[in-house]
């Protein structure tokens, strides 16, 4: 599962103020068509929990023209939720 880092972003989690600093995302769901939905889930510096929710991109064409990688739908997410991304390259878990 990939994480990146983003601009702090304050976030509100279990009823406490908490500032989100990296973020990672799934697809929960794809039609292979024209819709996929994403989750995304939002943590802390110490990869502490800080929040989640989902993302959906519908409509053929805009289905058909996005980056289908991990990277893409990462821009996806960040765009549709006002993050700013400023480093790709961490990686919550990494699996031989």
């Amino acid at each position: 599962m990939l994480t990146v880092q983003i601009q702090p972003q304050l976030a509100f989690a279990n009823g406490k103020k908490m500032q989100a600093t990296q973020f990672n995302v799934v697809s929960i769901s794809d039609n292979l068509y024209d819709a996929v939905t994403f989750k995304y889930t939002l943590y802390d510096a110490n990869m502490v929990w800080s929040g989640e929710s989902t993302v959906s991109l519908e409509g053929r064409e805009a289905y058909v023209t996005w980056n289908a990688t991990a990277t893409g739908a990462h821009r996806i997410v960040a765009d549709a939720i006002g993050l700013e991304i400023v480093d790709t390259a961490l990686k919550l878990f990494e699996f031989e």
